[in-house]
């Protein structure tokens, strides 16, 4: 007999990301439009939230934030994105301001974790190892992904090491931990409409630019 799934639980949310997978999520990029283009959707801007300091992509049932690092008005920004949480939660950047700023990311994903956790990651977010060449575009390691999923950062392993932008990221999560990365996401049991989100277009010299690479590299 098939055991009912029922809302309100973490396995109810990770069968509403069924086909979604940690490769769909960049937590970092060099630009709006790395990320953009990787993720397809949609692009909004936040309210009167300058398009420089952070915006929204959305794509079925993701609604992703990003902000720029320094950006200090990320949470009040979030929590008008973000859904009401009943317990109490934490906005996060999920690779550390500190590591983005080092690996030259302009914009970081925001996520939404259990404030215990959170601090507990905060001593092994200072170190990177730069590689020759640094990636457009970023995503989690193991100890990223621990956080997302409530572990602390030494939860069966050796101590964490330094991120590197071109780490493997483990893959074959749970449906449990399924709902817990996609929580910490911004999904919900149902999906709550952002009346103050306002479609976003990137600027056409950006399109031309870009179609005249195109051009040049045909034939």
């Amino acid at each position: 007999m098939k055991k009912e799934i029922l809302p309100g639980t973490w396995r109810y949310i990770g069968q509403r990301l069924a086909g979604l997978d940690q490769d769909t999520v960049p937590i970092a990029g060099a630009s709006l439009d790395e990320i953009y283009n990787y993720i397809g959707g949609t692009c909004y801007q936040i309210g009167r939230v300058c398009i420089d300091n952070a915006f929204v992509v959305e794509r079925g049932i993701l609604r992703l934030m990003y902000v720029r690092p320094d950006y200090r008005g990320y949470r009040r920004a979030a929590e008008t994105v973000f859904a009401t949480c009943p317990w109490k939660i934490d906005y996060d950047h999920a690779l550390s301001r500190n590591l983005a700023r080092q690996l030259g990311y302009k914009y970081v994903l925001l996520i939404r974790i259990v404030p215990g956790v959170n601090r507990s990651h905060g001593r092994f977010e200072r170190h990177v190892t730069l590689p020759s060449r640094i990636p457009g575009l970023s995503f989690p390691d193991s100890r990223i992904l621990d956080k997302w999923l409530g572990r602390r950062p030494d939860f069966m392993r050796q101590p964490a090491q330094a991120y590197t932008p071109q780490a493997s990221y483990p893959s074959g999560l749970t449906l449990k931990q399924k709902g817990m990365w996609g929580f910490a996401l911004g999904v919900d049991d149902v999906t709550t409409r952002v009346h103050h989100l306002r479609p976003y277009c990137l600027p056409l010299p950006w399109r031309v630019k870009d179609f005249t690479q195109v051009e040049q590299q045909s034939p």
